[in-house]
């Protein structure tokens, strides 16, 4: 089985690479009078929940992100803060636009009020760290409404042993498909459906495969002089856990 995943995980990269290769010299014919410049943006979102995957990490959170961007590559930091002091997360993400695929390379820091450890946001020990890597690799064609991720942890996460230590990393991972419907100016309608792929803490690390996350969402965006304010409504069912959810959220970017 540790074999399997293994071969699993080293085929879905290596198709993704190869996939991209083609696209970038598909490219190749690159403008030279126009220059990669520096860009800068930022976001203020206020949620009703923090739904993630399918699982409710907490109530009603503010979420701040800024953006570096540079030609192909793009530097995003942000958070997930919890209005009532319970849960906070602060995540970083690295990545680089190859045509119709992005890679990513994301850092999910994660810290519940409750627990009884102190903080350290500088500790990468195994078992002890409250940092996750994750590999992402991203298909979103511009001409196609539909769009296809692929998420896999490679540090952070770790497979419980029957002794309660931690093994290996697992390389859970997590398939993203969605499809999607643009109104014009009045929208846009989402269905997505998510998969956890391979043992992870999604299924408590008993399955290798199960639906984790059906979505229908509403996004809109309305355009207020300089400033833009992101309206979200979704509706979300967990099939695996049986559970259900509503989040609304409203954001303003700058």
């Amino acid at each position: 089985m540790k074999k399997t995943r293994r071969i699993l995980t080293a085929a879905c990269l290596l198709a993704a690479f190869s996939l991209q290769a083609q696209t970038l010299q598909k490219q190749a014919a690159p403008d030279t009078a126009s220059k990669p410049r520096l860009t800068v943006s930022g976001s203020v979102e206020l949620a009703s929940g923090y739904i993630w995957r399918g699982d409710r990490v907490c109530g009603a959170q503010f979420t701040p992100t800024l953006t570096l961007g540079y030609g192909r590559v793009s530097l995003q930091g942000f958070g997930y803060l919890a209005l009532d002091g319970s849960y906070k997360e602060i995540d970083w993400d690295l990545s680089c636009r190859l045509g119709d695929f992005s890679l990513h390379v994301a850092d999910y820091f994660f810290r519940e009020a409750s627990s009884p450890v102190a903080e350290d946001y500088f500790n990468w020990k195994k078992g002890e760290t409250n940092h996750v890597l994750e590999g992402i690799v991203c298909y979103e064609p511009e001409r196609l409404p539909f769009a296809a991720k692929w998420f896999t942890f490679f540090y952070g996460d770790w497979l419980p042993q029957p002794d309660g230590s931690k093994g290996k990393a697992s390389f859970s991972s997590y398939l993203e498909l969605e499809a999607y419907h643009r109104f014009g100016q009045a929208g846009r309608l989402s269905l997505f459906m998510g998969s956890s792929v391979l043992k992870g803490a999604y299924t408590n690390y008993t399955r290798d495969f199960a639906v984790i996350h059906l979505e229908l969402r509403y996004a809109h965006t309305l355009t207020l002089g300089k400033l833009q304010m992101p309206l979200g409504f979704g509706y979300i069912v967990n099939p695996y856990r049986h559970t259900s959810y509503l989040n609304a959220s409203v954001g303003v970017c700058f």
